[in-house]
């Protein structure tokens, strides 16, 4: 019999669609009404779920067989790192945190470059019903994805009264002015830190000597100024930091402070923008548990901070892991080439809904999808938290059930004095 789900929520990347139809026969979806290929790209994995079986060095392995390996690798460790979560429920990030504590661990989300930035200076942000009902300006820096996105141009456009509101793109990869896009301005990598600066000085009046950045031109900059100036309400969305950019912290450091600057007069609201494909992350489940929203280490009993000591990247580069656990789908968004490598190296242990297509772990506990197979919640990038729904039935476990499984295989790890 087939049972139609109305306002369904899509996980399948930041924007958390909950408008959705999906149609199902208990066993599989039969169709989703969404036009956007990431959504349905999504949906379509719950097709080869079912046959997903656990792995050990890539041998079939009853599932408690490799719950038992996954244990004994992380129980020998001194070092274990917890990675990943991007499009897990919040169920599943919870008992992530909780295994991280139990173990000693560190537990990562990856965004410990922009948390490092906002707790320096703060973030004022807005949800995006208020981006749709109110902002006459939005900024995408670095967020082309985001922009591209045909059911975030839709959101924006659902309002029952319209705005009249101009588009800026600002980044290396930023489009040309078209018909959906009223300014662009080409900026390299190397040149955002200085181009955010000048944008400062702009709109303060004072006038800069020297050359822009190549690609930009100052009367570009000037046409951005002027936007703002005549603007109300101010948005900007910013895309996620590259693992080569290691300034990304002080350039989001900068355009918070150019955020500050402009509420002075007028509404402007920053809003960080995952990457292509991935959901708001972690960020917020960690933040309520630990106080912290990233590179937390529970190596002394209790919880620590330090993006500089405990991110993902710089663990895996320093060698400072000696066990990996990666959780959710496409856990490996944000790494460098170098941390790849490194993962190779260390024992490998995926908790998620698909095998990994780049890395072979030493274990692989296959999981049910989050929002198709079990029900939960999960946050929107805008910090929404969201209902997630159990459309059709399967014999995998949920990514929580499975963290939990291991928890109780794993004695305490006492804190290091």
């Amino acid at each position: 019999m087939k049972n139609v789900f109305e306002d369904v929520t899509c996980a399948g990347c930041c924007c958390v669609c909950d408008n959705i139809q999906v149609t199902t026969d208990g066993q599989q979806i039969l169709d989703v009404q969404t036009t956007c290929p990431q959504g349905q790209a999504w949906f379509a994995r719950s097709r080869q779920t079912n046959q997903l079986q656990p792995l050990i060095s890539g041998a079939e392995a009853s599932r408690e067989d490799a719950l038992t390996r996954a244990a004994e690798l992380i129980q020998n460790a001194t070092s274990p790192l917890l990675f990943g979560m991007g499009q897990s429920a919040t169920e599943a990030q919870r008992a992530a945190i909780s295994l991280a504590d139990r173990i000693g661990a560190t537990i990562d989300s990856g965004a410990s470059a922009s948390t490092r930035a906002l707790q320096q200076v703060g973030e004022a942000s807005c949800t995006l019903g208020e981006v749709r009902s109110r902002a006459d300006l939005i900024i995408y820096w670095n967020a082309e994805s985001l922009r591209a996105n045909p059911h975030h141009q839709q959101s924006l456009n659902s309002g029952t009264d319209a705005i009249s509101r101009k588009f800026v793109t600002v980044g290396a990869s930023a489009s040309d002015a078209s018909a959906d896009v009223d300014l662009a301005l080409r900026v390299p990598v190397e040149g955002e830190f200085e181009t955010l600066w000048r944008l400062r000085a702009l709109l303060r009046g004072i006038a800069l000597n020297g050359d822009v950045p190549s690609g930009l031109s100052a009367g570009e900059l000037e046409s951005l100024a002027a936007l703002i100036r005549q603007s109300r309400y101010i948005v900007i969305f910013f895309g996620p930091a590259v693992s080569e950019d290691r300034l990304f912290h002080r350039k989001l450091e900068a355009l918070s402070l150019l955020a500050r600057e402009i509420q002075s007069e007028r509404r402007c609201h920053t809003m960080n923008v995952p990457a292509a494909g991935a959901a708001k992350g972690a960020e917020p489940v960690l933040a309520w548990q630990t106080g912290y929203a990233a590179a937390v280490n529970f190596a002394v009993g209790y919880p620590r901070f330090s993006p500089c000591e405990y991110a993902t990247v710089r663990m895996l580069e320093q060698k400072e892991a000696d066990v990996c656990l990666l959780i959710g789908d496409a856990p490996l968004t944000g790494l460098s080439e170098l941390a790849l490598q490194e993962l190779q190296q260390i024992p490998l242990i995926h908790v998620g809904p698909a095998p990994l297509s780049d890395l072979e772990p030493e274990v692989f506990l296959p999981t049910g999808i989050s929002g198709i197979h079990s029900a939960g919640s999960l946050y929107r990038f805008d910090g929404t938290p969201l209902p997630l729904r159990a459309l059709i039935a399967t014999p995998q476990p949920s990514e929580a059930e499975v963290l939990q499984q291991l928890e109780s295989l794993l004695t305490p790890v006492l804190p290091i004095c």
